[in-house]
C-alpha cells in the first residue's frame, strides 16, 4: 500500500471549504493541523478528543484512522475508519480512508469493495483508483491489469504505476508479461532508478543474475545506494559467481551503511567462504553486537573465532547460538566438534548426540512435509490459484521444513507482508543454509521489506 501520510496529506478531505470562516482551534483542528505536521502520536491525542466531543463526526473519527494508520495501528485504525464511513457513507473520503484501514491490516477484498464505492461516490479520480488497482493486486483478482491500465491513462507520466503491475505480474507468475510491461516503462522512463531496482530483484529472483547486476548497477550510477541496492546487487554477482565483485560491492555498501547489520553479515559470510577469517570478524563481531540475537550470526562469528585460534570466545558464540535456537542442528554440532577439539569429550559427545537426534528429526518432518501428501499438494495448489491466505494457513499446519517453510514465505510475498516472509525465510536458512534458492528469495524480500510503505 502507498504511504499512508502521502496518500492522506494531499487533502485532509474533511476540512472546511476555505470561503469558511477559520473557528477557534478545537481538538480536530489541533489534531488535523499535527496530522499535517507528520506528528502522529499528538495528532492521536487531539483527535481522540475530538472524537469524544463529537462521537458522530465522520470528519474526526477519519482523521484519527490516518493518525493510526500512520503508526502502524492497524486494527484500531480499521475501527476509527469503520466509524468514519458509517457515519458519513455518502462521503468518498470516508469511503476510502476505510479502504485504506482494511487493506493495511491484510484485508485487500474488503479493501477493495470501499474502494469501489469511493470510485461510484466520486467517479474518475486517480487516487482511488490506484488503492483499488492495488487491493486488486494484493487479493490476486482477475481485474487487476484492466484497472491498472485504466490508471495508466490518467497517470500516464508515472512510472511507479508501471512498476506496480509488472510486480503484480511477476508475483502471479506471468514472468514474460511482468518482465514485458518493466522493460515498455523502461523505454519510457530510462533514468528512473527505482524500476532498475525492482527490475534487478525480479531478474535476480528469476535466476538471471548477470542481467540483474547489469540493471542494479545501471540504478546504482543513477545514484541508488540505499542498502537494499547494495544487497540485491551483491546477491547478483555472488549468485554469478563472481565472489570478488559481491565482495567489493558489499565494501561499498558497509561504507556507505555501516549500521546495516545485513550488509556486514555478508560480507563476513563472504570472507569466511574464502577462508580469510581475520578479515570475516570484524564485520560478523560487528554484526552480531547489532543483532545478537541472530542465530546465523552467531554461528558465523563462532567460525571465525574458531578459525582464528580464539576458542574460548567461538565456544561461547556457539553457545549462545544453542541457546537462541535450542532445536535446530547447526549450533550443536558446531559447539559440539569444538568440544572434541578442546579436549572436553562427555559435553562433546552430548552436544553432538542432541545434533544427531535433531538431524534424524529434522530429516524425518522433511520428508513427511515433502511427500506428496494431501495437505502439501493443497497448499501449493491454493498458492497457485491466488488463494494466498490459504495457502499460508495450510503451510503453518504443516512441520516447518526448509520447503514448507518457502511456501510461508511465498504466500506471505502475495500478501504482501513482507516482514514476516523475511522471518520465514530466515528460519528456512537456518535449517539449510546451502540452498540458494531460499538465499534468493530472502535478499530480494528483504529489499521489498525495506521500501517505505
Amino acid at each position: 500500500m502507498p504511504g499512508v501520510a502521502a496518500l492522506l496529506l494531499t487533502a485532509l478531505l474533511f476540512c472546511a471549504p476555505a470561503s469558511t470562516p477559520a473557528p477557534t482551534p478545537g481538538p480536530l483542528e489541533r489534531g488535523e493541523k499535527l496530522l499535517g505536521q507528520k506528528q502522529y502520536e499528538k495528532a492521536e491525542a487531539q483527535l481522540r478528543k475530538a472524537v469524544e466531543e463529537n462521537p458522530t463526526s465522520a470528519r474526526a473519527h477519519g482523521n484519527l484512522a490516518l493518525a493510526l494508520l500512520a503508526q502502524h495501528k492497524n486494527r484500531e485504525a480499521v475501527d476509527a475508519a469503520r466509524l468514519a464511513a458509517a457515519f458519513g457513507p455518502q462521503t468518498p473520503e470516508a469511503r476510502h480512508i476505510f479502504g485504506l484501514a482494511l487493506a493495511a491490516d491484510g484485508r485487500p477484498v474488503e479493501a477493495a469493495r470501499e474502494f469501489e464505492r469511493t470510485l461510484a461516490l466520486k467517479p474518475g479520480e486517480a487516487a482511488p483508483l490506484a488503492a483499488l488497482a492495488s487491493a486488486y493486486a494484493a487479493a490476486e483478482d482477475e481485474r487487476t491489469v484492466a484497472i491498472y491500465e485504466k490508471l495508466l491513462v490518467l497517470r500516464p507520466a508515472d512510472p511507479k504505476i508501471r512498476g506496480d503491475l509488472a510486480e503484480y505480474l511477476w508475483r502471479t507468475e506471468k514472468t514474460e508479461e511482468g518482465n514485458r510491461v518493466m522493460e515498455q516503462a523502461l523505454h519510457s522512463f530510462p533514468t528512473n532508478a527505482e524500476l532498475l531496482q525492482r527490475y534487478g530483484r525480479s531478474l535476480l529472483q528469476q535466476e538471471r543474475p548477470l542481467d540483474a547486476a547489469q540493471a542494479l548497477e545501471r540504478a546504482r550510477g543513477l545514484g541508488s545506494d540505499d542498502a537494499p541496492t547494495f544487497a540485491l546487487l551483491a546477491g547478483s554477482y555472488e549468485q554469478a559467481g563472481n565472489t570478488q565483485a559481491a565482495r567489493t560491492v558489499l565494501v561499498a555498501g558497509v561504507e556507505k551503511h555501516p549500521t546495516d547489520t545485513s550488509l556486514r553479515h555478508d560480507l563476513g559470510r563472504l570472507w569466511l567462504a574464502e577462508g580469510r577469517a581475520e578479515e570475516a570478524l570484524p564485520e560478523l563481531a560487528e554484526a552480531a553486537r547489532s543483532s545478537p540475537n541472530s542465530v546465523e550470526i552467531q554461528l558465523d562469528l563462532g567460525r571465525a573465532l574458531e578459525a582464528t585460534g580464539k576458542l574460548e570466545a567461538a565456544e561461547e558464540a556457539y553457545r549462545r547460538a544453542v541457546r537462541l535456537a535450542p532445536n535446530l542442528p547447526g549450533g550443536h554440532y558446531s559447539l559440539g566438534r569444538l568440544l572434541q577439539r578442546q579436549g572436553k569429550k562427555d559435553e562433546a559427545e552430548r552436544e553432538l548426540t542432541i545434533h544427531h537426534s535433531l538431524y534424524e528429526r529434522g530429516r524425518q518432518l522433511v520428508a513427511a512435509a515433502n511427500s506428496k501428501d494431501a495437505a502439501t499438494s493443497l497448499a501449493w495448489a491454493e498458492l497457485n490459484a491466488g488463494k494466498a491466505a490459504e495457502a499460508l494457513a495450510r503451510f503453518q499446519t504443516l512441520p516447518e521444513s526448509p520447503e514448507t517453510l518457502k511456501g510461508q514465505a511465498l504466500a506471505l510475498q502475495r500478501l504482501q507482508r513482507h516482514r514476516d516472509a523475511v522471518r520465514a525465510l530466515e528460519r528456512a536458512r537456518a535449517l539449510a543454509p546451502d540452498d540458494h534458492r531460499i538465499e534468493l528469495l530472502l535478499v530480494t524480500e528483504r529489499s521489498r521489506a525495506e521500501q517505505p510503505r
